[in-house]
Order: C-alpha cells, then sequence, then structure tokens
C-alpha cells in the first residue's frame, strides 16, 4: 500500500505542476460572461445553473467560456502537501510549498484586522450568497493552516506573522455572540448563521496557533465558540451541517472537517476529548461501508466523492495517537481512492455515481485534498517508523 501511496503522490504532483495548480471548481459555473442571461438575474437561475453545470456528466465549462483559475483554498492545500513532503526530506517540495504559501500572502482578502482569503467564484446556496472574494472561515482557516505547517514543518519563523494575522481576523471579524450568551464563528461577515464544521475548523486554527506560536490569547475564545457546537452533538454522536431547519442534515466530510478540529482541540478539556470518540463511533458506523468506502450520507452511498476519501483520511491520521486502528484504515481509504478516482493522467476524478462517472479535473475539491491527505499519510508512516526504530534502539 505505501508503495502506491509513493506513486500516487508523484503522479498528483505532476499532473498539478503541469497546470501550475489552476483548474475548475464544482460551483464556478458564476464565472461566466453568460451568467446573468442564463440565471435571469434571479437567486433561483443562479442556484440552478450551479448546480446543472456541477452535476453534468460532461465539462459544460469550456462552452461557457469559465476558465481554469487559483482558488486560495486549494492553494493552501497545495502548500499543506508540500509542506508535509518538505518534512519527510523533499527539498524540491520545500521550493514548492514556499512558493504558494507566497502566494497566498500577496493573494489575500483581508484587512486591517487581519489577513483572510475566500473564493474565486460568486456563491449562491440555499444558505449564503456572497461575492467572490469575500473572506470565509473555511477557507481563511484552510491558509492559516497552511501558515502554521509552514512554521512547522517547514522550519521557517517568516510565516509566522501570516498565521498570527489570519487567527486574528477570525478572532475579531468572524466571531459572534448569540442571544443566547453563547459563542461562535460566523461562515462570512454579515450572516450570523451557525455552520459547525466552520466553527470548529476556525476553532482548530486558534487552538494550534496559540499552542505553536505562544499566543494564549487565542485560547479563551475559541475555547468558548467550540462549546457551541459541542454542546449541538445529537445522542448518536452526529452534528447537524448547520442550526435551524434547514440544517439539519449529516454528511461525510463535513464530519470529518468537525472531527479532524476536535482532534486538534483536546487540550481544551477531557469533554472535547470524549466528544470526539463518540463522533468518531458515529461517523465510522454510519457514513463508511463494511469495505472502508466512504458513504455520502447516513443511509446513502452515491455519490462516492473524491472528498470524501480525502477528508477521511486526514481525519483518520489526526486521531493515530488515540485509535490504533486510524492509519490503518486511512491506508484502507487511501488503496480505494487511488483504485476509483485517480485517472490515469493525475487528476482525480470529482465522484462516481451508480451510472457514470465525472472526470471533470477539479483543483480546490479533488485533486488538491487528495494531495494533501496522500502526503500527511506518509508523513504519518514516516513518524511512525522513525518512533519504532528509535525505541527498537532502546530496548
Amino acid at each position: 500500500m505505501s508503495k502506491d501511496i509513493e506513486q500516487a503522490v508523484p503522479q498528483m504532483r505532476a499532473w498539478g505542476e503541469a497546470h501550475d495548480w489552476r483548474g475548475y471548481d464544482p460551483y464556478d459555473a458564476l464565472n461566466s460572461p453568460f451568467a446573468s442571461f442564463l440565471t435571469l438575474g434571479t437567486s433561483l437561475g443562479r442556484r440552478v445553473l450551479i448546480q446543472a453545470t456541477k452535476r453534468s456528466p460532461i465539462n459544460l465549462r469550456p462552452l461557457f467560456r469559465i476558465r481554469p483559475d487559483w482558488n486560495a483554498k486549494a492553494v493552501s492545500l497545495v502548500a499543506s502537501g508540500y509542506a508535509r513532503l518538505a518534512a519527510m526530506g523533499d527539498h524540491s517540495a520545500r521550493s514548492q510549498a514556499e512558493r504558494w504559501l507566497g502566494w497566498l500572502l500577496a493573494n489575500h482578502s483581508g484587512d486591517d484586522t487581519g489577513l483572510a482569503w475566500g473564493y474565486h467564484f460568486d456563491v449562491e446556496t440555499r444558505f449564503f450568497a456572497y461575492r467572490r472574494g469575500t473572506p470565509n472561515t473555511i477557507a481563511t482557516s484552510f491558509v492559516a493552516q497552511a501558515f502554521l505547517d509552514g512554521v512547522e514543518m517547514l522550519g521557517q519563523d517568516r510565516w509566522v506573522d501570516p498565521a498570527l494575522s489570519g487567527s486574528r481576523f477570525l478572532a475579531s471579524r468572524m466571531l459572534v455572540e448569540s442571544s443566547k450568551g453563547s459563542s461562535h464563528f460566523r461562515y462570512v461577515p454579515g450572516d450570523d448563521q451557525l455552520v459547525h464544521n466552520a466553527n470548529a475548523l476556525a476553532c482548530a486554527v486558534l487552538a494550534r496557533s496559540s499552542k505553536l506560536l505562544s499566543d494564549d490569547e487565542l485560547v479563551e475564545p475559541a475555547q468558548r465558540a467550540l462549546a457551541t457546537t459541542l454542546e449541538a452533538q445529537r445522542e448518536d454522536g452526529s452534528w447537524p451541517y448547520a442550526e435551524g431547519m434547514y440544517g439539519n442534515w449529516v454528511d461525510n466530510f463535513h464530519t470529518g472537517y468537525v472531527l479532524e478540529s476536535l482532534a486538534q482541540c483536546r487540550s481544551f478539556s477531557p469533554e472535547v476529548e470524549e466528544r470526539l470518540g463518540r463522533g468518531l463511533d458515529y461517523w465510522h458506523r454510519e457514513l463508511f461501508l463494511d469495505d472502508g468506502t466512504p458513504r455520502y450520507a447516513p443511509g446513502r452511498t452515491y455519490p462516492l466523492d473524491a472528498h470524501c476519501y480525502a477528508t477521511a483520511i486526514d481525519t483518520w491520521v489526526s486521531v493515530e495517537g488515540q485509535r490504533p486502528e486510524a492509519l490503518g484504515r486511512a491506508e484502507r481509504l487511501a488503496g480505494l481512492l487511488i483504485e476509483r478516482m485517480l485517472d490515469s493522467a493525475g487528476f482525480v476524478r470529482f465522484q462516481q455515481r451508480r451510472m457514470w462517472t465525472s472526470k471533470i479535473p477539479f483543483v480546490r475539491w479533488s485533486t488538491a485534498p487528495s494531495f494533501r491527505a496522500l502526503a500527511g499519510l506518509l508523513l504519518a508512516r514516516s513518524r511512525r517508523h522513525t518512533s519504532e526504530d528509535v525505541h527498537a534502539r532502546l530496548d
């Protein structure tokens, strides 16, 4: 299995570098110059166009004149993937990590309160509508984590200030107080909707920043916001996507985001560890088939989505110190991802449905997260082997 991963990572890397990590996105339909005409300028029309373009078995983007582009979240995943390879001694990966971290520093959407990042397309969903470039908590959290990887895995202090700036933007601009006295990190400025994976991801950034960069002021707001998501955990161990009647659903990769975030917040209290354990038990029981295949949602296997595979690998790796079976499950997922979703060209396919497979080369959704996840799995295996060798010599 390790050999398969060691072959897959260079394939993805070669494809990404050949395309300079530019790509299409499942949700980029509103970048079409024809969008106003196709949608009749209505919210419903915009949502229909986005979903039709996303779900089409053929890539409509060239027809709609949508160009492949860079996406800040995708670039952050790429930078983190390179940093993980650099931590294993890959010098060319180090220079690539530095390049893309520099790109993120030069292409932010922040203000005088800190650095922040958004998407390169207009967004229109049943929850949110916001313009391209608008800072959002998801993108900002992943970029801040990439800068923290630069500090930790590259050993470079030059990324301390950007990491702290992103953390402080989250704490100053995205943290809101509810009427009930609780707090949470909102998804976008101006909309106080509580989305649990976004809230947890921001908490994880502040937790890691406070620990790695010795900024104790970030702990208290993260603890308060995380308590809101801990309180929302259901009896079966799951979390709804968001609060409110329209967010009362569960899926695989958003649950993975919450779990991986809790793993980074374990030092907050024993309660976090207990909730993480319950959540992992639910996630594994309800959102995977017996052979390790990630189901899209409880009771619903299809579509098999590359993002579910990649997020699940990262999530299992994040808890390998607490769950002895974690690396084995991550390796099984990696094997399935490589077998089913990795195209011979080197990109990762989007989704496998019952009757057909979407082979559109999405970067943010498919190839970049898979590149980072597999690089992280290789790093975890390397560190385990090093630890075992040290213990063997001591014995």
